[in-house]
């Protein structure tokens, strides 16, 4: 994943690995940034350790320093539209499969509530999002896929630690 733009510690590249019940984001040395599971949450504080919590714990948890937020926008529709904080619009097109990386792709467009439009690319195989471009309060900001890996399994991704 690259960012680029008006965008919290943009720019920069990761790792974003979505499985079936996890969503893991790490640097590309291959530093946990962030794990979500369905049982626990995983961060790296600022001091970089790593800290876990299960989902039934009852305190809250204030999370310190980078999550990568917009790399989770990248895992579906709906994720992308809750992280813009945006509503999709009727209708969708064809995205040019020479862009990315030759997936069969539909751009969709969003808008804020206070009017600021979104380009939001979907793949059709995965449904995960390649790209999402738009305006941010600070300005135009891009979110890309660089590529896409369907693979069978990776638990070592999804373990909480650094790789």
């Amino acid at each position: 994943m690259i960012s680029s733009g008006a965008l919290m510690y943009a720019p920069r590249t990761l790792r974003l690995l979505v499985g079936a019940n996890a969503i893991c984001v790490r640097s590309l040395d291959g530093r946990l940034i962030w794990l979500e599971t369905t049982n626990s949450s995983a961060f790296t504080a600022a001091d970089g350790q790593v800290l876990e919590y299960a989902h039934t714990d009852e305190e809250a948890v204030m999370v310190q320093g980078d999550t990568a937020a917009e790399a989770s926008a990248l895992v579906s529709l709906h994720a992308a539209l809750a992280w813009s904080e945006a509503t999709l619009r009727p209708g969708s097109r064809q995205a040019d499969p020479r862009q990315f990386e030759h997936r069969a792709a539909d751009i969709r467009t969003a808008a804020t509530e206070d009017g600021r439009q979104l380009q939001i690319v979907a793949d059709r195989e995965t449904g995960v999002i390649l790209a999402i471009a738009g305006k941010s309060l600070g300005g135009d900001f891009d979110l890309k896929l660089r590529s896409v890996h369907v693979v069978d399994s990776a638990p070592d991704h999804f373990a909480a630690r650094h790789l």
